[in-house]
């Protein structure tokens, strides 16, 4: 599933075709999505001047001079690419002409993601309901010791759980954790102020890292210039069960917690 960096390169990526834009007509070819995408509510978007595209948590915004939002979130597959002309590949469900006779083309195999335009002053229970992502200022040691401290789940779930942090996905939780040294089986309400600092300041190391290299292509994410990303080989130990730490040569180790795969080392990660 791509996560926030593969999210912020793709809205990286589409922004210097959109600003300034505006879309003039909507192809729809399978409505299909995670929520049933309504090709009529592209009337409130016709013509209107795009203002910003920004990322909230997963979901890329695109804001228009009307105070109208397009919402996008790629779910577990889905891709955003900017194209001269439409050629249209397997599972391009929906398509937006830009003004400039460019198009705006999102692909997703699997129909997890979803694509929903807000009228000014609409809310939308999926973003409202997302906790701040940990490039936020107000996002430090303090605001996460107090969001946990009485939590007795394992500090893996807490990265995890957007109402508390927001962006963080399997891939990038396991990498956080061994950046911060400290194991996955912790419990929140045993973590200190000074582990909670490590675990901000490495979610915004190993995030930023993975900005750089263009997000983590493990199968199906591309950016918006349809590349994969490369930030697969630079990790630690999501993955590598069996192989040995690049810090102290020991095996990585799996475990399943809350059905999700996790990797650790648990000579570097005793804390």
């Amino acid at each position: 599933m791509p996560e926030l960096p593969e999210v912020e390169t793709t809205k990286r990526g589409i922004e210097p075709f959109l600003e300034e834009k505006s879309f003039v007509n909507c192809i729809t070819n399978n409505p299909s999505l995670r929520i049933p995408f309504d090709s009529n509510s592209f009337l409130l978007i016709k013509n209107k001047r795009i203002k910003n595209i920004t990322r909230i948590a997963k979901y890329i915004s695109i804001g228009f001079s009307n105070n109208s939002r397009l919402i996008i979130h790629l779910g577990m597959t889905g891709t955003l690419r900017v194209s001269d002309k439409v050629i249209s590949l397997k599972h391009d469900h929906i398509i937006f002409g830009i003004n400039d006779g460019k198009f705006l083309i999102y692909n997703d195999p699997r129909r997890f993601g979803l694509i929903k335009i807000l009228n000014k002053g609409d809310e939308f229970n999926l973003i409202d309901n997302n906790g701040p992502d940990p490039f936020e200022k107000h996002v430090d040691a303090e605001f996460l010791f107090q969001k946990i401290k009485n939590r007795k789940t394992n500090v893996k779930a807490i990265l995890l759980n957007n109402k508390i942090i927001s962006g963080i996905g399997n891939i990038y939780a396991s990498e956080i954790l061994f950046d911060s040294k400290i194991s996955p089986k912790k419990l929140a309400n045993r973590l200190t102020v000074n582990q909670c600092q490590r675990i901000i300041k490495s979610s915004k190391k190993v995030l930023n890292k993975a900005i750089k290299a263009g997000g983590t292509t493990l199968k199906d994410y591309f950016n918006a210039e349809s590349r994969p990303g490369y930030f697969k080989n630079k990790l630690n130990v999501y993955g590598r069960d069996g192989e040995s730490c690049k810090v102290c040569k020991s095996k990585i180790k799996h475990i399943v917690q809350n059905n999700r795969s996790t990797y650790f080392c648990s000579t570097c990660q005793r804390s």
